[in-house]
Parts: structure tokens; sequence; C-alpha cells
């Protein structure tokens, strides 16, 4: 004999009739911001106006804070097909061994010479000559080096802070501090520096006058 049917109360899981609303998200917050440094920069002089101006570290060129004049500051090569008779940057120009130019006017920060060149260089750097010349013109560097095995005629002036010569150099030097004749090495013509230091075996034909 089967139980009695008992049914089950049954109970529901919707809404009393109250509604509750979620809790606000919390605001959107941005990352603190962090410190921003300006762009390393360096001085150049401006060719033109000859005043300093600030420029970042990386570019390849700029314009005077000044005179808005065009700054070249990468590196120029200068071969044998080249047509520019005057260049002017803050970087390195280099001429390579197959040249033979002549007429250049070069404004730059350090000099190569691989090859022939002859005209009026002007070098805030080093001014290094690794081959013969015979330049027409005006040498002025802070440092000017001629390599060993070079002969080299300056007709201009020749103006440095120091020079070290291991070949043979013929012109009129001045150099603000030391003059190094190295051994083997000789320099023929007149000098005027505050230092004159001539290793054994160097040789110096010309007069010295010494600066004070």
């Amino acid at each position: 004999m089967n139980p009695p049917f008992q049914p089950v109360p049954r109970t529901s899981s919707a809404p009393s009739g109250k509604i509750t609303r979620p809790a606000p998200a919390p605001p959107w917050t941005l990352p603190a911001a962090t410190e921003t440094r300006p762009a390393p920069t360096r001085e150049v002089e401006c060719f033109s106006c000859r005043r300093n101006t600030s420029v970042p570290v990386t570019a390849v060129s700029a314009r005077c804070g000044h005179c808005s004049a065009y700054i070249k500051l990468d590196d120029v090569i200068l071969h044998s097909r080249t047509h520019r008779t005057r260049v002017q940057t803050c970087g390195s120009v280099t001429v390579q061994a197959n040249a033979d130019l002549k007429g250049l006017n070069v404004e730059c920060r350090d000099l190569v010479l691989y090859g022939k060149a002859s005209g009026d260089f002007l070098c805030r750097g080093v001014c290094k000559i690794k081959t013969d010349q015979h330049i027409s013109g005006s040498i002025s560097a802070r440092r000017l080096v001629v390599e060993k095995k070079t002969t080299v005629l300056v007709t201009g002036a020749i103006h440095v802070e120091n020079i070290w010569i291991q070949g043979s150099l013929e012109g009129t030097l001045t150099a603000d501090e030391t003059v190094t004749i190295h051994r083997h090495a000789k320099f023929l013509g007149d000098i005027t520096a505050r230092r004159l230091i001539i290793e054994e075996g160097g040789a110096h034909q010309g007069s010295f006058t010494r600066l004070t």
C-alpha cells in the first residue's frame, strides 16, 4: 500500500520586491606620470654668426638659435669624383685615398687626409696627414699629426696648438703650445712656439722663436 501523497512547499529565489544595485566600480586611476628629462644636447658653433647654440646630440643637422643658419653636424667623405669645394660640418671630414682635390675650403671637427687635398683647412680637433701632400693653402687645427714616411709641403701658414711630426714637414709653423719632432722626422722652416721638442734623430732646419 502506497503512502499518501504529501506536497512539499516550494521556495522562490526571486527578489522580494527590493532592488539592490551593484556597488559602483572604483574610479579609473592613471599611472603616475614619470618625470620627463630633456634630451641630451651639445654646444656647436654656428658657421655664420660664430655663436654657440644647443642642439640634440643625435641630430645630423640643425638651425642656429641666433641667426637661423643651417648647421651640418654629420661626417663627410670626399672621394675622387667630389665636386664640392666648400665643406662646413661639425662632424669629421675624410679624404679618401684615391682623391686628388684642389681649391678646398674645409671647416670641420677632425680631418683625415688619406688622399691628396689642397686648400684651406680649419679643424677644431685633430688633423691627420697620412700621405704625401703639397698643400697650396693654410692649416689651422688644435692638433696636427704628420704620419711616418709622409712628406708634406704647406705654402700657407700653419697654426696649431700642438703638432706631432713623424715624417717630413715644410712650411711656416706657429704653435700655441708644443712642437714635437719625433725620431727620424724633420721640419724645414721657421717655428714660433711655446716649446720645441726634438727627439734623438729628429731634425729642424730654420729659426725658432719662443712664445712667452
